[in-house]
């Protein structure tokens, strides 16, 4: 919305200056885009009088001009024809700017001494519609009374300074000058002038006996007012009418037109002018379109209507959409001698979906568009009447036209001082709030302490006891607010949780490993647990569906970190990279009870994978690494008592070649070498290793305290131990039978061989350890041992028949 400042002082005298004025306004709501100060560029041009012309002696198509500027006689030659003595004239002097930047100096013109240049309109940065008495082509000639030797801005009364405002759209009273006018009166503290059109309607004819109006629409159409003007005079508009449409960025056509847009943004109601002559019937009827009806706008494109839309018709034909713009058949032009002026209001959400459809979105229907008062439209109807009547071209008939089936109720809020001061943290006596409120238009009325606010019809944005408050702490200045805390959120010293720092410590060993941390969205198409070939009953199957998709692809909350992990591995072999280390955190989503009845279970979980092509066929470095680094991150956690068992019941994962992983008795998650079906399913490498912990059972299994215990002050024993066992029993049994079984005395267990083949029996294989013994009190003898290693065979030959090997 552009505003020039003489506009503005027309509702509040403003003496600040247009930075002041801008800060100010910003501040209290009404955002300010840009100021422009209008001709900056246009320096040193002044009025002059050409005293005598004679010709060029050296050229036929130049003439010599002798100028009086007042305060200096000037020779100037000129090419124009139109100049003669006498004439008042701008005059460009001697280092003078133009627009456009053009820049005069004095020179010669086929020999001839020239000491500046007489101006066009074009060259002031003008056109014929700011002023239809200049030449197109040729030298602007100024009215004879106008005083030589001003500045030419001065002389035309076109020196202002525009204002650009960002105007919301909760604040349709802000989309006109009025609007505007009562934010700086209250913005300043100054006093506020209403616009009160008044008629004098000097016509004998009444308005309702010349035409008609009928709402066929009523649920599209709330009022609909109209009002005739005859004898009608048609022809350009005053320059001071021309200069305010022109710095709101309108251009002038012609003084009927330039009335409805003058009042559109002077009280922000869009109108519109119909020649009475050409509607048929002189009968307005406000109606829905008919089928594959086509209206000719006044742009001269057909535009197809339909049932859907509201247009403004006469007794045979459409003559304008209603809100958007009028038709060709009914505009104004220079025989129209008789007119109907219309103001209206119309459900602002068919006024959108009518311009959205035809493609043409104007001035009207942007304001149509946000909702409009619906007391507002009698108003500017009024003031048009009056504008023709001041202009003097037309007759204003008595009364108006007036189809009005909808009446708002004004809306009265309760306003809580108390309340007020609680939502702002501010002090604010009832008295200031009252002062606000009552300059913003409230009849506000104190009722046992409290504020009974009647909002004004202008103001449909103010819906609530909140919306007062906020009303009265931008007015009041919201940098007058004195900073404070919210209760109970005093400063404290930042960081971070237990928990938090756990598992930035997972993130932290992940990377320090050479993984690389993964982001991948948290929805995905049920196709990918296809292809993890989980059967039917699975419960990864039963997934939380989203209600509104963006496509199947993301139809639903992903109940595993593996599809995942398996597109992120895909992509990137499938871009030639051989090696590739990656981790991600994230939630995974399962329904507690189908049907969902409340939310989801989210669950934590960290995940990895890891592959090398290079190593084809050696998928078991890649399993024993990402083991490794699970093992490395429950040392840095403190976890004890973890297990790697056997998987089962895992189809995405190779049979012979994952583990489930407990912490106790609790599964904590997997970790294994991809199915080669799943591996070709995603398109990923074969020998790709994933890994899948829940995190919070990784916490709840951390130790946070570390024990301290000194070094060993005497030496170990060590013991190695060769059995000969099925190829059946797992390493971890064995283990666990050893741990079990050594004492106190045992400190370390480790595997260094396994061995099958010619020197072990078929079907079984050699397995050997290292056993640590040590004592704190002691050097320790084969005596001491002893019994420890007796209780280890003994329960290894009773649970797995193992044997020494010889």
């Amino acid at each position: 919305m552009k505003v020039s400042i003489e506009w503005l002082n027309e509702y509040t005298p403003l003496t600040q200056t247009p930075k002041a004025i801008s800060d100010a306004m910003t501040m209290s709501g009404s955002k300010v885009e840009a100021v422009e100060v209008l001709f900056a560029e246009i320096d040193k041009v002044v009025t002059g009088r050409l005293t005598s012309l004679e010709r060029h002696p050296d050229a036929d198509k130049l003439q010599i001009c002798y100028v009086d500027t007042g305060s200096e006689h000037l020779q100037i030659v000129t090419g124009a024809t139109n100049v003669f003595a006498g004439a008042i004239v701008p005059v460009a002097l001697d280092g003078s700017t133009l627009a456009k930047g053009l820049k005069i100096k004095t020179g010669k013109l086929r020999g001839v001494l020239s000491q500046g240049m007489l101006c066009s309109i074009e060259e002031l940065g003008l056109t014929a519609n700011d002023f239809p008495s200049g030449a197109v082509h040729g030298i602007f000639i100024l009215p004879e009374n106008t005083p030589i030797g001003i500045d030419i801005l001065d002389a035309l009364n076109i020196r202002d300074t525009v204002i650009e405002f960002e105007i919301t759209s909760n604040r349709v009273d802000c989309f006109s000058v009025e609007g505007l006018g009562r934010e700086a009166a209250v913005t300043f503290g100054q006093a506020f002038k209403g616009l009160s059109p008044v008629v004098k309607a000097e016509s004998l004819k009444a308005s309702q006996d010349l035409a008609t109006v009928e709402i066929i629409a009523p649920d599209l159409c709330y009022r609909y007012a109209g009002r005739v003007v005859e004898h009608v005079n048609v022809g350009p508009s005053p320059d001071w009418l021309r200069r305010r449409l022109r710095c709101a960025g309108i251009r002038p056509i012609n003084n009927i037109v330039d009335i409805t847009n003058y009042v559109m943004l002077e009280l922000g109601q869009p109108m519109h002018a119909f020649d009475l002559d050409q509607v048929a019937g002189r009968s307005i009827v406000v109606r829905r379109a008919h089928a594959g009806e086509v209206i000719r706008t006044l742009d001269s494109v057909d535009r197809p209507l339909d049932e859907t839309m509201l247009v403004i018709a006469d007794r045979d034909r459409a003559v304008a959409i209603a809100g958007v713009m009028g038709a060709e058949n009914s505009e104004i032009t220079a025989a129209t001698t008789t007119i109907l002026f219309e103001s209206a209001t119309f459900n602002a959400q068919s006024v959108r979906r009518t311009a959205k459809r035809v493609g043409l979105r104007t001035d009207a229907s942007s304001r149509y568009e946000k909702g409009l008062d619906v007391y507002n439209a009698g108003r500017a109807l009024d003031r048009a009447c009056q504008l023709i009547e001041e202009l003097a071209c037309g007759q204003v008939c008595q009364g108006k036209i007036d189809a009005w089936p909808y009446t708002p109720d004004a809306l009265t809020l309760l306003c809580r001082p108390v309340m007020v001061n609680h939502y702002l943290g501010t002090t604010y006596s009832t008295a200031r709030m009252t002062e606000i409120l009552s300059e913003l238009g409230c009849i506000v009325t104190e009722v046992a302490g409290d504020l009974s606010v009647q909002i004004p019809s202008f103001r449909p944005d103010l819906e609530s006891e909140a919306d007062l408050a906020e009303e009265i702490a931008r007015i009041d200045g919201y940098n007058k607010i004195v900073p404070t805390l919210l209760s109970g959120k005093q400063t404290t010293l930042g960081g971070r949780n237990s928990n938090q720092r756990a598992i930035e410590k997972i993130k932290d060993l992940f990377i320090g490993h050479g993984f690389y941390e993964a982001c991948t969205y948290s929805f995905e198409s049920p196709r990918e647990l296809d292809k993890l070939t989980l059967p039917i009953d699975h419960p990864l199957r039963n997934t939380v569906l989203i209600q509104n998709p963006l496509g199947e692809d993301y139809s639903v909350m992903r109940p595993s970190m593996v599809p995942s992990l398996l597109e992120i591995a895909s992509t990137n072999w499938n871009r030639s990279v051989e090696q590739a280390r990656l981790f991600e955190l994230a939630y995974t989503y399962q329904p507690k009870q189908l049907p969902m009845t409340e939310l989801p279970l989210e669950t934590l979980h960290v995940a990895a994978l890891l592959f090398d092509v290079t190593k084809s066929g050696h998928s078991g470095q890649s399993f024993l690494a990402l083991k490794g680094v699970v093992e490395e991150l429950f040392l840095h956690l403190g976890v004890q008592d973890a297990r790697f068992v056997r998987a089962e019941a895992m189809p995405w994962l190779h049979p012979g070649q994952s583990a489930a992983i407990y912490l106790g008795e609790q599964l904590a998650g997997y970790l294994g070498v991809v199915h080669p079906d799943v591996a070709d399913n995603f398109n990923a490498p074969h020998g790709t290793v994933l890994l899948d912990l829940e995190v919070m059972v990784l916490l709840a299994n951390r130790r946070e305290k570390r024990i301290y215990q000194s070094l060993p002050k005497f030496p170990a024993v060590t013991r190695d131990l060769a059995l000969i066992v099925s190829d059946e029993i797992l390493v971890a049994e064995l283990e666990a039978v050893i741990w079990g079984s050594g004492g106190k005395l045992l400190e370390n267990v480790s595997l260094f061989d396994v061995y099958s083949g010619k020197q072990v029996p078929e079907g079984q294989k050699s397995i050997a350890y290292s056993l640590v013994f040590r004592s704190i009190d002691k050097t320790l003898s084969d005596e001491d041992i002893a019994p420890a290693m007796n209780r280890i065979l003994r329960q290894l030959g009773e649970q797995f028949q193992a044997t020494l090997r010889e």
